[in-house]
């Protein structure tokens, strides 16, 4: 009998506890809905009555800001954010409720419907100057590149107030610790293993800026980083980051690019970036909409062969190196061709070797080091002065960047590019096509040889130029000065082969310049490296 008594107050104890389970004592609404873009936290209002509450949210792309756990016999503004529905169906998660003491639970059911009307394969995305929907992204903080099926969005996670700009790119005022740029490609059929290329250029406006980033993607149900690539705040070790972004007083854009290989398969989805911040910052950051610059590129390579080696790129240069992004369109072609290149650049307008030794950014580029190649473009008249003037302060910077590159690269193979006459400024005061080039050749050849304990390589980007322009191929920019896309695209093949040393194979990236014309630029790379 006593058995029995026990059993059955045992069975009432657990039954007691069920009740209190089952009756939180919270005031809170059923179920909320958010906004498909969701860029401001929404606010639910929770009473507590008779205890403390803890707050979570089921599902990665919801959270709470600010403290999780709530204070008994108060009410409280709890404010929620959301990543955007990039997809086509609306979705639902849960904000749980749990008593601090009791452990009892209630749940508030979030609804969100699709920003997407449908799934309509966005890649590849090529991101140039400012072509930004900024009308939508001033009023809502997501938009689409204009003539991409790609989105980019602004998640604020921190709470802070967020002000959405558009000032010759998309800019972000007020950015707390967590708070992230979202890029997402929509995909009909993307296999597990393939790879995907982001690239971008992002600018500080302002001092106080975010300085620190980490780039993450999206795959196996969770955001990913690349650890090996991190690297450590000097004022802060516990600062991992991918990148930083700073104001200088002249200003210098972050070059950016990374690569990541998917292990599970995106059927009628979207492949999803984020640039997270990881200090704040109430100063304005932008992706950069300056002419010519990069300001977004993401790639996938659906056909391209295996990778056969990796190796890792330095591009120190100016607007020669970046108008169309050439150390990109370098790396597209190359992981065409079934090799893998990890690229760091920093470029800057106008720059000599002097003056980038000078220069935060390329110091700290040339420093991080394990570099197979370094790409070293002084300014493009300097060859040409030198082979006319033999200015002895040409030579010397060419020696101080070297012995820097090697220090801390020592296996680093340095090349030299022999840049292209153009008919800006009486064609550099020298009067003519033919007499620049001679000069830019014969400099360029020159300070190799006088630098030979360097074993410097020449790329003879100049040559393949010359050839173009008696073939009357778009070469230059509308400036008639600088590379058009063509050109970028002729100094990438000719940097390619100078690496690599082998023709081109079929599955060749064409990198946005017409079929015809990539086959004629691909032609004469071949004719001027390789001898063909």
């Amino acid at each position: 009998m006593k058995r029995v008594i026990f059993c059955i107050v045992a069975l009432l104890l657990l039954l007691g506890n069920s009740a209190v389970a089952a009756v939180l004592k919270v005031k809170t609404p059923k179920r909320v809905e958010i906004s498909s873009q969701a860029v401001k936290p929404y606010i639910v209002t929770i009473q507590c009555k008779a205890e403390a509450v803890k707050v979570s949210a089921s599902e990665q792309w919801l959270g709470i800001v600010g403290e999780a756990t709530l204070e008994a016999k108060a009410t409280h503004s709890v404010k929620i954010w959301a990543e955007p529905n990039l997809s086509t169906t609306e979705r639902t998660a849960e904000i749980e409720l749990r008593g601090v003491k009791s452990g009892a639970v209630r749940t508030i059911i979030v609804s969100q419907p699709p920003y997407l009307q449908s799934i309509t394969d966005g890649f590849p995305v090529r991101m140039m100057g400012s072509r930004y929907d900024a009308e939508s992204w001033e009023s809502c903080g997501i938009c689409s590149p204009k003539g991409s099926s790609a989105v980019i969005a602004m998640v604020g996670t921190s709470g802070n107030a967020l002000t959405t700009t558009s000032e010759k790119g998309l800019t972000v005022s007020g950015m707390g610790a967590g708070d992230y740029f979202l890029f997402a490609v929509p995909a009909e059929n993307i296999k597990a293993g393939e790879q995907i290329d982001f690239m971008c250029t992002m600018t500080a406006s302002e001092a106080d800026a975010p300085k620190y980033w980490i780039f993450e993607y999206w795959d196996a149900g969770r955001w990913n980083g690349i650890e090996s690539e991190l690297r450590t705040a000097q004022q802060d070790s516990s600062i991992r980051y991918s990148l930083y972004n700073k104001r200088f007083r002249s200003a210098h854009n972050t070059t950016y690019a990374q690569s990541f290989t998917l292990t599970e398969p995106i059927d009628n989805g979207c492949v999803k970036v984020r640039l997270r911040a990881l200090t704040a910052g109430s100063g304005k950051v932008k992706l950069t909409g300056s002419s010519k610059y990069i300001s977004l590129q993401i790639l996938r390579y659906k056909d391209a062969p295996k990778v056969s080696d990796t190796r890792r790129m330095l591009f120190i240069g100016n607007s020669f190196t970046y108008f169309y992004g050439t150390p990109f369109m370098f790396k597209e072609i190359a992981r065409s061709q079934g090799h893998q290149v990890d690229v760091v650049a920093s470029v800057k307008g106008g720059q000599e070797f002097c003056e980038h030794l000078q220069l935060e950014r390329s110091i700290e580029a040339i420093v991080r080091g394990g570099y197979d190649y370094a790409f070293l473009q002084d300014t493009s008249p300097n060859a040409a002065i030198y082979a006319d003037t033999h200015d002895p302060a040409i030579i010397a910077s060419c020696r101080k960047i070297n012995d820097l590159t090697l220090k801390h690269s020592p296996a680093c193979q340095i090349i030299y590019e022999h840049t292209w006459g153009c008919p800006y400024g009486d064609y550099r005061g020298y009067g003519s096509y033919e007499r620049l080039e001679q000069l830019l050749e014969s400099g360029a050849k020159q300070l190799a040889k006088e630098l030979s304990e360097y074993n410097i390589i020449v790329s003879p980007i100049g040559k393949g130029f010359t050839i173009g322009r008696e073939q009357n191929l778009p070469l230059l920019h509308t400036d008639n000065r600088h590379q058009s896309r063509e050109g970028a695209y002729m100094k990438a093949c000719i940097n390619y082969l100078t690496v690599y040393r082998t023709p081109f194979t079929e599955s060749v990236s064409n990198c946005g310049v017409s079929p015809k014309t990539a086959k004629i630029i691909r032609q004469i790379a071949e004719q001027v490296v390789l001898g063909r």
